[in-house]
């Protein structure tokens, strides 16, 4: 009698937890899918931007250490415009309701930016009109960077650095072409098993 006890707890130990892996892996598909949905949409928006600034958007990092950040107060009042947004909060996003309360923040001294305080009360936050957000990286003395983050489903949960949370670095290469860097979690604390880069959102 024991032994059948023994088998039925580990039976519907093993089916909760197949059960819950299940789940994750649908969710991990959905995140992925939302994604690669915003990611295409800011990449034409990027490029839009772009051709409205005439081709110098005065916004951007480069490979080579170069960056300009002269114009992103522009290039963002641009940017924004050429997609959906919902509601701005300029300041005290937590507050607003325009951020969640995240899994982790970045306690990095190089990128205080996305620190929780700046994320809840300093950052500019944008959310869309399909409730994902845009959170702007702001250095400490309010100048806004070449950075932002993305959270692929707003206020819903994991609300998890590498699982719906994504930064986005502008760049530009030696051609004067602009586009996204490959690391979309830089300046985030990613755990195990989170996605760190653009070619793992296709596989």
């Amino acid at each position: 009698m024991k032994r059948l006890v023994f088998l039925i707890c580990l039976f519907c130990v093993v089916v909760a937890i197949g059960t819950f892996r299940a789940i994750s892996a649908i969710k991990l598909k959905e995140t992925k899918n939302q994604f690669r949905n915003i990611y295409t949409l800011y990449s034409k928006a990027l490029q839009y931007t772009v051709n409205e600034m005439s081709g110098d958007i005065g916004c951007y990092y480069s490979s080579t250490g170069e960056s300009d950040v002269s114009g992103c107060e522009k290039f963002y009042k641009h940017f924004v415009e050429n997609l959906k947004v919902k509601k701005y909060c300029q300041n005290d996003a937590l507050a607003e309701n325009c951020v969640p309360v995240y899994k982790s923040y970045t306690t990095s001294s190089n990128c205080l930016g996305f620190s929780e305080e700046m994320i809840n009360k300093h950052d500019d936050v944008f959310v869309m009109d399909n409730d994902s957000n845009i959170i702007v990286y702001n250095t400490e003395n309010g100048k806004r960077a070449p950075f932002f983050a993305v959270d692929v489903n707003g206020m819903k949960e994991p609300n998890t650095p590498g699982q719906d949370l994504f930064t986005i670095l502008i760049m530009k290469n030696s051609g004067g072409a602009y586009y996204f860097h490959s690391n979309i979690t830089y300046c985030l604390p990613v755990e195990k098993g989170g996605i760190e880069n653009i070619q793992d959102i296709y596989k």
